[in-house]
């Protein structure tokens, strides 16, 4: 998990990288591809054609097809679901779904916040931008927090000196409590248009 010099809502799981790779296993179900499309907004998730898609009991979110699901037993604390792509052998980038990572967290706004909380000490923050996912009476605000790092070769991170283009997407589910998706990679390896589709196909239950 990822820390901040501002005083944030505690994360409630243990400390994990920013980059936060683990050992990837079998991989996910195929998603069907479903109405509307976009960054967010829509009042149904998008699931491009080819992806997986990681379930849990409060939302869905999709990942392209190259990235392997994580099995249950090799999650960390606090992670719900997870995937992770390997190029070479050697971990590439993540996508990781958490809920209840702080305390007081009751509107997108503090969830944004939170998540900002969780940038690493010597990464760039980029950006906090709003965005909408779907929910199961229409949309529902989030926030996305961008940063940039450089991977320092750590175990389940890419070589030392990797550019790492990070995103994370913040809100409440349908029952007002917090989750936080995170996505990590090498810079380059997802797409502007990959990011987006990952947010389009945040689908809350």
């Amino acid at each position: 998990m990822i820390s901040t010099p501002k005083p944030q809502p505690q994360p409630r799981s243990k400390p994990r990288s920013a980059y936060g790779v683990r050992a990837a296993v079998a991989a996910g179900l195929a998603a069907a591809l479903l109405t509307a499309c976009g960054a967010g907004g829509e009042d149904a998730a998008t699931t491009p054609e080819g992806w997986s898609t990681l379930t849990t009991d409060r939302l869905t979110v999709a990942h392209p097809g190259e990235f392997k699901q994580v099995a249950a037993a090799d999650l960390a604390e606090g992670d719900a679901a997870g995937a992770v792509r390997t190029k070479g052998g050697s971990p590439a980038g993540s996508i990781y779904v958490e809920f209840d990572y702080g305390q007081g967290i009751n509107d997108a706004d503090m969830a944004g916040t939170a998540a900002e909380a969780r940038v690493q000490l010597g990464a760039t923050p980029v950006d906090t931008t709003d965005v909408e996912v779907a929910g199961p009476d229409g949309t529902a605000e989030a926030r996305r927090v961008d940063w940039t790092s450089t991977s320092t070769g750590e175990e389940g991170q890419p070589p030392k000196g990797t550019p790492l283009a990070g995103v994370m997407v913040a809100g409440l589910d349908a029952k007002d409590r917090p989750y936080l998706i995170t996505v990590n990679a090498e810079k380059g390896l997802l797409s502007d248009k990959d990011v987006k589709d990952i947010i389009a196909s945040v689908s809350l239950k």
